[in-house]
């Protein structure tokens, strides 16, 4: 599913306007019967219901006033309160209303003494539809504007907002000071980038893609996606009949220190249970026999004292690179002073797919000309997954900026390091060279010590059965996502543990 900007929204429909032919009243009329669909589906039949919509001067104002003729075909009691005034209306917003009062619908000029008015009559609605501004919110809601979402939001009947709701803005997803708290969000042509990021995410409730005719070959040009069960599928490798282990890939989890036994451990068992034929776990040998016995193949490893790999421990590391297809580098090894010249060494000998994860991430921290020096090619092979704060330190930047600016710090992330990369977090961002990957799965309850590790196992799972880097990393964070929902509703948000995750990904990659 293609994720687009304000901005490209309106190029599309410009395109398709100018290049096809196909008029803008036609896109506007099939919004907003799909919209009405829509509001059916969710809730049923609309004949005598009471229905408010809020109407602004734009196009999304035009929207919401066909929906209203629709509305009234199909037996609804509907009421439309009009922000702005008639002279300042879009053409085709104008045109709209004019066939709304050829049948003498219901219509209301908003001002701020008929502000009471609107307050009861929302009280009294079914349903409200919020068609007031869509992706022309800017800034903060003023006069008007702020009152009648006020409003809004103290009713208590269900709110669908058209496109965006008002308030929220469609690229960044900021809302400052108030935005329409809609329970079904219907945007048209393509899901817009606000919708999937937060706080605009908590505002859009549940959202759906209308159709409105654009074809997607104008959209070409747009390389934002929301992965999906159907995307998922698409790219998932085949797994054939006559496979065996060897078959599906041999991964190395380097990972793990003393105090932080259990993230090889989850890693490796994320990647078995993601379907790698064979995973072995280079390990401190002091922790080596805490590894219950199982399927997974346990290597010991020289140690510091501390219980940490030690220099030492790197030669027999690239003697167990021989005949993997995926490396996974870095949960719990510590930042013990050996530890950057370990995975250095490792990634500078490793010519296959690799997930660069936690304490290895750190140690790229001002190695610039280091990773500038390596082929490109090699680089390409690297999936990078850092949590804000591990961006901010590869950076130079600060984990708050980080968050705010999340699509434009992972773009950025990626064009200077020119590895595939992954900033987790709410949502997620996977950037290749040609592509970007908004994920929208997983929950609160994954804010606890281990999913991390369990996403990289999952990652290097995929690459080990031959996925694309860029594929295998989307997916990966699409999987762990989908896994902690499954979680969730067996056993709710809070206590919820890595672990609990590995019993569930056997189910999203069936």
């Amino acid at each position: 599913m293609r994720v687009v900007t304000a901005e490209e929204m309106r190029h599309l429909d410009a395109q398709t306007i100018d290049q096809l032919g196909i008029p803008s009243l036609v896109l506007m009329e099939t919004a907003g019967v799909g919209a009405v669909r829509r509001m059916e589906e969710q809730y049923g039949s609309m004949a005598g219901r009471r229905v408010d919509i809020l109407v602004g001067a734009g196009n999304n104002g035009g929207d919401g006033l066909v929906a209203a003729r629709h509305l009234l075909n199909r037996g609804a009691g509907v009421k439309v309160y009009m922000l702005g005034t008639e002279n300042k209306l879009s053409p085709d917003c104008r045109h709209n209303l004019t066939l709304y009062k050829k049948l003498q619908g219901d219509l209301h000029w908003l001002t701020e003494r008929s502000l009471p008015k609107l307050r009861l009559g929302l009280r009294l609605s079914d349903f409200i539809v919020d068609a007031m501004l869509g992706t022309g919110a800017k800034g903060a809601l003023r006069g008007l504007y702020a009152q009648a979402v006020q409003l809004v939001n103290q009713a208590k009947a269900p709110v669908v907002a058209l496109d965006v709701p008002t308030g929220v803005n469609a690229d960044s997803g900021d809302v400052i000071k108030s935005a329409v708290q809609a329970d079904l969000t219907v945007s048209f042509g393509f899901i817009k980038q606000g919708l999937l990021l937060h706080p605009g995410a908590g505002y859009a409730g549940r959202w759906v893609v209308e159709d409105i005719g654009i074809p997607d070959t104008l959209a070409k040009h747009i390389r934002c996606f929301r992965p999906d069960g159907s995307w998922l599928q698409r790219h998932l490798p085949q797994r054939p009949a006559w496979g065996h282990k060897g078959t599906f890939g041999h991964g190395l989890v380097v990972a793990g220190s003393r105090s932080m036994a259990g993230s090889a451990f989850l890693t490796a068992q994320g990647m078995l249970r993601s379907g790698a034929g064979l995973v072995t776990v280079a390990v401190p040998e002091s922790i080596a026999g805490w590894y219950p016995p199982g399927e997974l193949l346990v290597v010991p490893l020289p140690e510091t004292e501390e219980g940490t790999l030690s220099r030492s421990s790197l030669e027999p590391l690239q003697e167990l690179l021989q005949g993997k297809q995926a490396l996974v580098v870095g949960p719990g090894l510590s930042q013990r002073e050996a530890i950057p010249d370990i995975v250095m060494g490792l990634l500078q000998s490793w010519q296959q797919p690799a997930v660069i994860d936690a304490d290895a991430v750190n140690c790229l921290q001002g190695q610039d000309q280091w990773l500038e020096a390596l082929p490109k090619k090699q680089r390409q092979q690297w999936i990078l997954t850092p949590h804000p704060g591990e961006m901010a330190r590869l950076t130079g930047s600060d984990a708050g900026t980080i968050n705010r600016q999340r699509r434009k710090a992972a773009t950025e992330g990626q064009k200077r390091l020119g590895t595939v990369l992954l900033l987790k977090g709410a949502p997620t961002f996977t950037v290749g060279p040609e592509s970007m990957y908004i994920n929208s799965t997983g929950n609160a309850g994954m804010g606890s010590a281990g999913m991390g590790d369990v996403l990289s196992g999952i990652i290097g799972a995929l690459l080990c059965q031959g996925m694309e880097p860029v594929y295998a990393a989307a997916a990966g964070a699409y999987v762990h996502g989908w896994a902690g929902d499954l979680a969730k509703e067996r056993l709710g948000e809070r206590g919820l543990t890595a672990s609990d995750l590995l019993r569930e990904l056997p189910y999203t990659l069936q």
